[in-house]
């Protein structure tokens, strides 16, 4: 992990907005590249969604965002290929930096309510639901008592 770890908001959206992940094989495989990354130290979990056309990852990279969205994105388009033909992604993301603790907090909780907002309830990819161990903030972003 880089001595000043810089923590983003990604958001990636699939090829045409196909609900590829209402599929729940194709939402627990991203989950698992989700997983895989972050065991192997490449970025710090620290909250996800995974909707039917598009994911939300809260997280710090051990090397640069755009590093992250490439193993995140074509990680998954490697191990979906045998089930899925078509394109996945959307050319592109967006990474809001985090800038504070209050700016971190916001973003976790929209990504845990994203779901509520679009009318899935009980939806079962977010992290609040998906039983993944997060990692905690880096020091810059922990909450001051």
């Amino acid at each position: 992990m880089r001595l000043n770890p810089q923590t983003y908001a990604l958001t990636t959206v699939t090829s045409e907005r196909r609900r590829i992940f209402q599929r729940t094989a194709n939402a627990e495989l991203l989950i698992s590249t989700l997983v895989r990354y972050r065991d192997q130290s490449r970025f710090l979990l620290h909250g996800f969604v995974v909707m039917p056309d598009h994911i939300h990852v809260l997280l710090t990279p051990s090397e640069s965002i755009e590093k992250a969205a490439q193993l995140i994105k074509g990680g998954y388009s490697f191990a979906v290929r045998k089930q899925y033909a078509g394109e996945v992604w959307q050319p592109g993301y967006h990474a809001h930096r985090v800038t504070d603790p209050e700016d971190f907090n916001n973003q976790l909780l929209y990504i845990a309510n994203n779901p509520t907002r679009k009318n899935y309830s009980a939806y079962p990819h977010v992290h609040t639901n998906a039983n993944v161990p997060l990692d905690s903030p880096p020091p810059n972003l922990l909450q001051s008592l």
